[in-house]
């Protein structure tokens, strides 16, 4: 049996392998097409068909200024000489920062930060309205009570009416006196206004107690200037 399995697969085999070796011709017609060259040429010139493009950003003015600053930053710090100089410039500037925060802060509060609390004055100077004291009548009760410095800025306020009333200045409550002092156009007045400016910064911002002597110099200064208004 297993003879005659294995002659019919030898006769078969053949057979088999000479039928899958048959070839088959296909007998269609053949159309060969062409593209045009100038068709194709508008398509290239065309930009919505040239898919394969590479669009590169050109850095800004303010980008290449960058650039070149950190350039040069990394130049300079590379060497030794370099680093050395930039800790210098660091430490004016840090410096110089440290001295703008104690000016702004000298020109809010003068020389009340460093005074005592003994010396503070229950007189409200943020209710002042200049045009709405009699002077001569507070400045006498005042020097009646023995209060030199309340007198002293008395004559000092009075001396802001007056430059307002001759429109020297344009007087609001929130000015400072640099504010006034910039306001004046005459320079020997102006000079002569920042005189009494020390003179009553040092009596009423100061942590001394002002005498009948003090006040009587103060007070000549004070009405030099208002003459010379």
């Amino acid at each position: 049996m297993r003879l005659l399995l294995v002659i019919l697969v030898l006769l078969f085999f053949p057979w088999a392998a000479s039928a899958q070796e048959k070839l088959v011709y296909d007998s269609s017609s053949l159309q060969v097409r062409s593209f045009s060259d100038s068709s194709l040429q508008v398509y290239k010139n065309d930009r919505n068909f040239q898919y394969e493009r590479q669009v590169i950003e050109k850095p800004s003015l303010w980008d290449r200024f960058w650039r070149w600053f950190w350039n040069l930053y990394d130049e300079i710090m590379s060497t030794k000489t370099g680093q050395v100089t930039i800790k210098i410039i660091y430490w004016i500037l840090g410096l110089g920062a440290i001295a703008f925060f104690v000016y702004k802060i000298m020109r809010m509060n003068r020389l009340s930060l460093f005074t005592s609390s003994e010396t503070a004055t229950a007189y409200k100077i943020e209710s002042e309205n200049i045009h709405a004291i009699p002077f001569d009548a507070a400045i006498n009760e005042a020097l009646q009570n023995g209060n030199y410095r309340l007198a002293v800025r008395l004559l000092y306020l009075q001396s802001l009416k007056t430059l307002a009333d001759k429109e020297v200045i344009n007087w609001q409550s929130n000015k400072t006196n640099t504010d006034y002092w910039r306001e004046i156009s005459n320079p020997s007045l102006q000079y002569s206004f920042k005189l009494i400016t020390g003179i009553f910064e040092y009596g009423w911002y100061g942590s001394h107690a002002v005498t009948k002597e003090d006040f009587s110099e103060m007070k000549e200064e004070i009405l030099k200037f208002q003459n010379q208004v």
